[in-house]
């Protein structure tokens, strides 16, 4: 009952230690190879970027250069952030592209925000399945859409104790949601990625280039499995 309540009052988002500012270079990129492999990042932190000066340093550039290490084959990278951090924003987003069979990886990261925000769970998972199923429609057949699942954040808001509760509750609820909505298609498959770690926090300020760099190797292990 207090839910509803506990959203009003965070309506623009509990806040958070982590830093606003996203880079303002190409959010694109090609590593020189043969046979080029095409990578989108899309949504979350992941997709935005945020936090380091260039998107070289970002999710997409990490998983495209590790990726191309490990299968000796070009990769070229696109990284998208929307104007609004939540799954709606994002979701019109990718309505809106041109090319998505093009592509054989797309990495999609919701929910973190929506979580933050104290969204509908309900309208969530509507959106979210809608999402999913577009993806798999419209993407090519060799393609693998990975959804990450939404990561705990309570530790790292400024919020009281019920609020983090919820948030707790809500995480695993919307990753259960993202779960089931993945299970639909042999094409999509929801991963972890690696967790934050206090190492990430330096004199009190989130650092984000060593997660990034965990995230994308991460990323490029998952990819070059499935092409074996």
């Amino acid at each position: 009952m207090v839910r509803p309540l506990i959203a009003f009052n965070y309506v623009a988002g509990a806040p958070t230690q982590m830093a606003a500012g996203v880079p303002d270079d190409a959010p694109h990129g090609l590593i020189e190879g043969p046979r080029p492999l095409h990578i989108l990042v899309v949504g979350g932190l992941s997709g935005s970027s945020v936090g380091v000066r260039s998107y070289e340093l970002g999710v997409a550039h990490q998983f495209a250069k590790n990726l191309a290490k490990a299968t000796g084959r070009g990769v070229e990278w696109e990284s998208i952030a929307t104007a609004r951090p939540r799954l709606a924003s994002t979701s019109a987003t990718i309505h809106a592209l041109d090319g998505l069979g093009s592509f054989d990886f797309v990495v999609l990261s919701p929910g973190t925000m929506d979580v933050l925000s104290f969204s509908s769970v309900r309208l969530w998972r509507l959106e979210l399945e809608r999402l999913i199923a577009f993806l798999a429609e419209k993407t090519s057949p060799r393609a693998l859409v990975l959804v990450t699942e939404i990561p705990r954040v309570s530790g790292y808001v400024q919020v009281g104790r019920l609020a983090s509760r919820i948030l707790d509750d809500d995480a695993v609820r919307f990753t259960a949601i993202a779960e089931a909505a993945c299970a639909r298609s042999s094409k999509t498959h929801l991963v972890a990625m690696p967790a934050i770690e206090k190492s990430d926090f330096v004199d009190g300020a989130f650092s984000y280039p060593g997660l990034y760099r965990r995230w994308g190797a991460f990323l490029a292990s998952v990819a070059s499995q499935h092409l074996r």
